[in-house]
């Protein structure tokens, strides 16, 4: 039986530039004993001929994790999305306004 993670849901993606390609990544957080939050960044591979731009708010409708090696070989995850979709932004009403 073959097995892999899936993973569903929004997620904002940050982008940056790196020789010339560029690579994408979200950031998940957890409180620490002490009560600190503590980030972690996690790579994400899109389909090839994907542009987003940075900060970009997704939802995530198929994906898996994946892993690569870093310089050092040291395994690192990722996240392998195969579909999504670019969430729009809501526009926020002030109820105070006479219009």
């Amino acid at each position: 039986m073959k097995q892999s993670l899936q993973i569903m849901g929004s997620t904002r993606i940050f982008a940056k530039e790196v020789n010339g390609k560029t690579l994408y990544s979200t950031s998940i957080s957890n409180k620490n004993i002490k009560g600190e939050w503590e980030k972690m960044y996690i790579a994400v591979q899109f389909p090839k001929n994907t542009t987003i731009p940075n900060k970009t708010d997704i939802t995530i409708l198929e994906s898996f994790i994946s892993f690569y090696k870093n310089n050092n070989g040291l395994a690192m995850p990722k996240i392998v999305v195969q579909k999504f979709e670019i969430e729009k932004e809501e526009i926020q009403q002030n109820s105070e306004l006479p219009f």
